[in-house]
Order: C-alpha cells, then sequence, then structure tokens
C-alpha cells in the first residue's frame, strides 16, 4: 500500500465536441486538451485523477470523445456524476465497481493510506443535488468500518453555503444531515467538491470543505449573474501523506 500519493482533481469540463463549442462561445476541447498536457507536465504526475462531475454538457454522444481523450493522462481515472451528465450514458464507461446496486456512482478507493470516497449527489434532471437515502446509508456504513485510515470524501455538488448567488440555492439540499454525519468520524479530514466554478475553503467541526475550480468555465464568488464567466482552466491537488493531506489549485 502507497503510504505517499498524489491526487490529480479534474471537475466541471462540461466537454463538448470538438466541433462545437460551449455556449457557442467556450472552446471546450481545447481546454481540456490544455488541462491533460498540463497534467502530465507537472513536477509530480499524480498517481490518479478524480473527474468530480459536469464531465460533459448534457448530451450523452460527448462521452465517447472526453474518455478517448481522458486516456492520454496515462493514469486511474475516476469518474463522477455531476448535474449536467447523463446517467445511463456514463455508466457505460464506467467499470462496475464503480455503481452500487441502485445505480448510485458510489465508490471507495483503497489502494493508497489514505482512504477515498466518491459520493453521488446528483438528482435526475435537477440543477441541485441531494445523497439520496441508499447513498447516506451506504456512507455511514464504510465510515463505520474504517478507522484506521485518514478519509477524504470527493462529490459534485457543496453541502454548504460558499457565499455566491449562482450556486448557494443548487447546493446539496441534505447538507447539512451529511455534515452531521460525518462529524462523528475524526477520520474524516476533508471534503472537496465542485459545480461552484471558484475556490473556496474553509472548516467545519475540524473537517476543511474545499472547492475545485472549473475546467472550463469560473465565475466570480461575487458574481450576479451567467455573464460574469470568465474563461479560465484550473486542476487541484492533493499531496496525501500517513500523517497529513495538504490541497493546493493550479491555473493551467
Amino acid at each position: 500500500m502507497k503510504k505517499n500519493f498524489l491526487i490529480g482533481q479534474i471537475s466541471d469540463t462540461h466537454y463538448v465536441s470538438s466541433k462545437e463549442k460551449l455556449f457557442d462561445k467556450i472552446d471546450t476541447h481545447n481546454s481540456f486538451l490544455r488541462t491533460i498536457d498540463a497534467c502530465n507536465n507537472l513536477d509530480q504526475i499524480p498517481d490518479i485523477y478524480i473527474l468530480s462531475g459536469d464531465l460533459i454538457h448534457d448530451i450523452e454522444i460527448y462521452y465517447h470523445e472526453f474518455f478517448n481523450l481522458c486516456k492520454k493522462l496515462n493514469r486511474p481515472i475516476y469518474p463522477m456524476m455531476g448535474n449536467h451528465d447523463v446517467r445511463s450514458g456514463l455508466k457505460k464507461h464506467l467499470s462496475k465497481n464503480l455503481i452500487d446496486e441502485k445505480g448510485n456512482v458510489n465508490y471507495c478507493i483503497d489502494s493508497f493510506n489514505t482512504k477515498i470516497i466518491c459520493l453521488d449527489t446528483a438528482i435526475e434532471n435537477k440543477i441541485e443535488g441531494e445523497i439520496n437515502k441508499y447513498s447516506m446509508d451506504w456512507l455511514k456504513n464504510t465510515l463505520d468500518r474504517e478507522n484506521d485510515k485518514h478519509v477524504i470524501i470527493f462529490m459534485h455538488h457543496p453541502p454548504i453555503n460558499i457565499g455566491s448567488l449562482l450556486f448557494d440555492h443548487i447546493k446539496c439540499q441534505n447538507g447539512k444531515e451529511f455534515i452531521d454525519l460525518i462529524s462523528k468520524y475524526n477520520n474524516v479530514k476533508e471534503v472537496v467538491f465542485g459545480h461552484v466554478h471558484c475556490s473556496y475553503t474553509t472548516k467545519i467541526n475540524n473537517i476543511i470543505f474545499s472547492s475545485c475550480p472549473s475546467g472550463s468555465i469560473e465565475y466570480p464568488i461575487d458574481a450576479k449573474d451567467s455573464s460574469e464567466m470568465i474563461e479560465k482552466t484550473s486542476i487541484k491537488l492533493f499531496n496525501c501523506s500517513e500523517f497529513e493531506i495538504s490541497s493546493k489549485n493550479i491555473l493551467i
């Protein structure tokens, strides 16, 4: 079991076809190519990549091109559901061990000294998120079984308000229940989310809550409407050791 390892997180790429542009102006194909190139030229290459939702933008056919490009990362990838993903389409590209018996994309990565939990917060045909009862019970049972390792939880929707007019109303709707649950476990060290297209960090009950900025477009945290989007690409890196988890955002 590897004691020191690096996680790369890529979120909210909103990939559309190489022949199209997101909102008729954002070239997400080129953005993703730049992201891949930047990842492959880091001083230390991540051991794995977490793709924390909104991989594509609403249309299932985009997954074929997206996952072909992902092969260029040359590392294991762990995709997650976001509100712009298509569950039936994404599942065609996932191994069975990443999908639970109810069709949720809930899974753990146990190859390292830190336990990684990827939690599904997507609701069919909804922008806001929620952790359904099955997933919440699965999370509790998973945490009950893990006493020895630090735990980091990845999810798409934030379980908290971040002070954003654009995103606070479409966060994970039962975030308080989630926080009440994980706060009972001293080994849960960090919760990381996408969805908000900006950088944010806070601490609640000694747990760090942080966002991964977008792999396509970002919004200032105080943006009043979607017209304030910025074509900007970032990734997040987590350096995990036996004793601590540290993270940083990298602007591409």
